[in-house]
């Protein structure tokens, strides 16, 4: 089958046949319908320090995905061939401490794929049946992207949303996901920042009810402004990227738009 392979330790991905998955025992067979790019993968494109001290190739690259089961393994009885479906692609080995203390997402023995194992961006992929999510009429477009929504959905119902202040600082696609989710989960205000004109607008279409310039504003200003001089109970902050990295530190250290009470999701992508 055809796959995008990181070859070598250098810059760059190449297209190339390698061998066809099957599905094992307690696994079901992928083929991938849609696949979404993840600054991960742009870091193992680049080949940049962390990949170099991450990735050993030869390795099928991708993480984010959505497909139609093509073969069940022995053992799976509860999916069948023609579903669609998307994965959690982090494998855990469901023997550590953690694990069988129901803390499986710190797994000390996770293997990610795309990073650790053979990824999405191929014709087909197998994985373990309990990673596999039915996608129940969602379209594979949106089922691709589930891993940053996961993200996002995560990082914000850490929290209790209803009726609370939200402030959303990084408006990539993880950022204007938790805008939406905020809205949906009941926030009483959303306020979203970012330093990218377009990326701010997507958030206004996501719901924010206020967007922030940071380039130009003074954000603790606007958010104590938006807040009734109370401070945001909420915040949510999206790292990684140009949009949190090129905030002006100096509109933002001298006091925080924080309420004294508040919880900090952090999410860096």
């Amino acid at each position: 089958m055809k796959a995008i392979v990181k070859e070598q330790r250098v810059p760059g991905l190449k297209v190339a046949t390698v061998p066809k998955p099957s599905a094992g025992p307690g696994e079901v067979l992928i083929a991938v319908r849609h696949a979404g790019v993840c600054g991960t993968d742009v870091h193992i494109a680049d080949w940049d320090a962390w990949a170099q001290g991450r990735i050993k190739p030869p390795l099928v690259v991708g993480h984010e995905f959505a497909g139609e089961i093509v073969a069940a393994g022995d053992g799976v009885s509860e999916l069948r061939p023609g579903q669609l479906v998307t994965a959690e692609g982090h494998i855990v080995c469901g023997h550590c401490l953690q694990c069988r203390t129901g803390n499986s997402h710190i797994c000390k023995n996770t293997r990610i794929i795309g990073v650790d194992r053979d990824g999405a961006f191929a014709e087909y992929i197998a994985m373990p049946a309990t990673n596999v999510l039915p996608l129940d009429g969602v379209p594979t477009t949106v089922g691709a992207i589930m891993d940053p929504m996961g993200n996002a959905f995560h990082a914000v119902l850490t929290a209790d949303i209803q009726g609370s202040s939200v402030f959303v600082v990084g408006c990539g696609p993880i950022g204007c996901f938790a805008v939406g989710i905020a809205r949906a989960a009941g926030a009483a205000k959303v306020i979203a920042s970012d330093v990218n004109a377009k990326r701010l607008a997507l958030a206004g279409r996501m719901g924010a009810h206020v967007t922030i310039d940071a380039a130009t504003d003074d954000v603790v200003r606007r958010v104590r402004e938006e807040t009734g001089g109370e401070g945001r109970s909420r915040p949510c902050a999206w790292g990684g990227g140009s949009s949190c990295s090129a905030f002006p530190r100096a509109r933002c250290r001298s006091t925080s738009p924080a309420r004294s009470s508040s919880r900090e999701s952090l999410c860096t992508a």
